[in-house]
């Protein structure tokens, strides 16, 4: 079976719709009044945060193309696998788990070191040059404006920046640093790291991005975590995620902290995910639970009043309030806003962590 590490849309869904009830304010500006639900903050709030994701951006479409560039070029391609375990690419097995010894590999062969890639029309593809000024222990990439239809670098080429990936891994972490620049403005910068932790019968690993981007006005901070337990006995797994992106210039702050228990004998995966979003004085909590075929149910309680209940798919929600009955047209209408952001969520989450290739894995 293929296991996505992150669900596709499910924990992502979630998390806006807490963004978007908890209104316009995060947990670390002033205590503000207790204030009622409001559909048209929510619709407001989602907006900005889709524009702050920036997933169709020159930039942000660039880091797809990494990956397979080192691939195409014979390099030892590192994946990010369950956990954040970081190793050359090849089928996902128990015993690799329980070796730490590739958490220590470095992430780019010796001759790629110092090398920079451009874009090469004929291979359709990055490929290396002689180019000079790439990070002695990383490689950079010559960024170029993106068509937003095939995802490549328009022609003729038009040169805006450059993105570094630099090797900043020890003896006990692997640790990739990942910055942009187009027209000297700093677009985004970050780390992606990964570690172990042997537990008795347990291999603990984790897997970090922390950073920004920016348009060069707006900045979006985030941090992202993900740990597995996976057990060598019984081969299960325990998953937890944690999401935190904030817009500090609006006090605005989105957390989700997402569980699951997974028996990789047995086909049923479900998630459960419990959101608690402070605004001021406001507090939102979403809890909900997702299956296997991306049912879900959950409550939204606003301060400490369940304004919403949910049922239905991932794919389309159901909302009615505390008694089952429909909500107003505009709370309607405010949410499934929210939920029409969730592609654009989950994709720059993967576009964070495609430096490291897939995060599928074949069990």
């Amino acid at each position: 079976m293929r296991y996505r590490v992150y669900s596709p849309s499910v924990m992502l869904a979630t998390a806006v719709v807490a963004f978007s009830l908890a209104g316009c304010s995060g947990d670390d500006g002033p205590a503000g009044p207790v204030t009622p639900f409001d559909p048209d903050a929510t619709a407001q709030a989602a907006a900005e945060l889709e524009s702050r994701l920036d997933v169709d951006s020159d930039v942000m479409m660039s880091l797809q193309l990494v990956s397979p560039a080192l691939e195409a070029e014979g390099g030892a391609l590192v994946q990010l696998l369950p956990g954040g375990v970081v190793r050359p690419a090849r089928p996902f097995n128990a015993q690799m788990m329980v070796d730490p010894s590739f958490a220590m590999e470095p992430i780019f062969p010796s001759n790629f070191l110092g090398t920079t890639f451009e874009w090469d029309d004929g291979l359709g593809r990055y490929a290396m040059t002689a180019r000079t000024g790439a990070p002695a222990n990383g490689v950079r990439f010559i960024l170029y404006a993106v068509d937003p239809f095939s995802g490549e670098p328009v022609m003729p080429l038009n040169e805006i920046g450059w993105l570094d990936l630099t090797d900043e891994g020890s003896a006990s972490a692997t640790q990739l640093r990942v910055f942009a620049n187009t027209g000297g403005v700093d677009r985004l910068s970050y780390t992606v790291s990964a570690s172990y932790a042997l537990l008795g019968d347990n291999v603990e690993a984790t897997a970090t991005g922390a950073g920004f981007i920016s348009d060069g006005s707006r900045t979006l901070v985030f941090n992202l975590v993900q740990t597995v337990a996976f057990n060598t006995v019984d081969e299960t797994m325990r998953v937890d995620m944690l999401f935190d992106l904030r817009m500090d210039d609006e006090n605005v702050r989105v957390v989700v902290d997402v569980g699951s228990d997974v028996d990789l004998s047995a086909p049923d995966v479900s998630l459960d995910v419990m959101l608690t979003v402070t605004d001021g004085g406001n507090v939102t909590v979403l809890d909900v639970t997702v299956d296997q075929t991306e049912t879900l149910t959950g409550s939204v309680v606003h301060n400490g009043q369940t304004i919403a209940l949910m049922d239905g798919s991932t794919s389309a929600p159901v909302f009615t309030d505390a008694n089952g009955d429909p909500l107003s047209t505009a709370e309607v209408a405010a949410l499934t806003q929210a939920f029409d952001i969730v592609d654009d969520v989950f994709d720059f989450v993967e576009a964070i962590f495609a430096p490291f290739g897939s995060t599928e894995v074949s069990l």
